[in-house]
């Protein structure tokens, strides 16, 4: 008996498969999202079998999905309306929502209030919020930046330059910066009990804080410097002394336009790194997005340290310790040779 034909779906154009990721990644209805998930997964040639395992559901499921998807595209994998009670916000009334919520995103209050005075319709917040998911939103925290004071020329030709650094073959990209890590500066977000917080422990204690002032590499790896205190330009000029010396090639460092790395002193080191092959690129002003150990330093932060790690100086210190050892060299400045174990 000869062995039934495998069944895929196929793409058949960048349109598609884009508008398949956004609704896999944002669609507010979670089957909807499967379906746009498993097309993906289907057009990179995953058997039905494969699919079937991967999201719970039986064979015909997956079979009818790839049917609907190749008949109608995307949109076919959308569930039609359910009959029943007609929607509490006719068509119209669902625009005036939507211009409410672009206008107050953060204020649900005054959005239910003011729709009520427009439509008189008085909803309630949980379904404020179910419109607000159909709309495509969801309720996050927003995100400071400095973009605004971005010079918009000096922001894309420092990316260019970049690109043009990266595709140098003999040419070693690192990416340069400091980060404090202190007792009472970082909350992390958490899955918590409904009706309960987790709280961590503050010491208040001042002075408290490790300073890391990192070298990460295109591949990832890091060479970390710890230190306790301030950071001025002869710290940050020794440690560029002493990595000048594990440089392999030509090595670009890219920084920002931070005081201690535009000193007169910085200045004056520039030459002679550049004689041990080492050179320095700065970035233009508010421009964070373009030095990589960024991500790092906010990673550190708020995912990969555990909350106990912000009990005492000492737990710090050790964990921050153990956490960056596997990304790479880490090296205690002498303000710490006291607390090395």
């Amino acid at each position: 008996m000869a062995r039934p034909s495998m069944k895929f779906a196929k793409i058949t154009s960048v349109q598609q498969e884009q508008q398949l990721t956004e609704m896999w990644k944002t669609h507010h209805c979670h089957y909807t999202r499967v379906r746009a998930h498993a097309i993906l997964l289907s057009n990179q040639q995953y058997e039905i079998s494969a699919i079937v395992d991967i999201f719970g559901v039986d064979r015909d499921s997956v079979s009818s999905w790839i049917d609907r998807f190749s008949e109608g595209g995307p949109e076919a994998l959308e569930d039609s309306e359910h009959p029943g009670a007609p929607p509490i916000l006719s068509d119209a009334e669902q625009q005036t929502l939507r211009r409410l919520l672009r206008k107050y995103p953060n204020r649900p209050a005054k959005v239910l209030k003011e729709l009520k005075e427009k439509t008189g319709k008085d909803i309630k917040r949980p379904t404020l919020r179910d419109y607000a998911k159909r709309f495509r939103l969801s309720w996050k925290r927003y995100r400071r930046s400095s973009r605004q004071k971005q010079d918009e020329k000096a922001f894309q030709l420092a990316k260019e330059e970049l690109s043009e650094f990266l595709e140098e073959p003999d040419l070693n990209v690192v990416y340069f910066d400091e980060a404090s890590f202190s007792l009472k500066g970082v909350v992390p977000y958490g899955w918590q009990p409904i009706g309960r917080r987790y709280e961590i422990p503050v010491t208040g204690a001042h002075g408290s804080n490790v300073q890391t002032l990192g070298f990460q590499s295109q591949n990832g790896d890091t060479h970390t410097y710890l230190h306790k205190g301030y950071v001025n330009s002869e710290m940050v000029i020794a440690i560029f002394d002493d990595y000048c010396q594990t440089i392999e090639g030509p090595t670009v460092v890219v920084l920002d336009n931070a005081s201690v790395h535009t000193s007169g002193a910085f200045q004056d080191r520039l030459e002679d790194w550049a004689d041990k092959g080492l050179y320095i690129y700065h970035l233009s002003p508010y421009s964070p997005e373009l030095n990589a150990i960024e991500g790092l330093w906010k990673k550190l932060k708020y995912q990969l340290l555990p909350v106990e790690a912000w009990e005492r100086f000492s737990t710090l210190l050790n964990t921050l310790t153990k956490t960056l050892c596997e990304f790479g060299d880490v090296t205690y400045m002498p303000t710490l040779f006291s607390y090395a174990e």
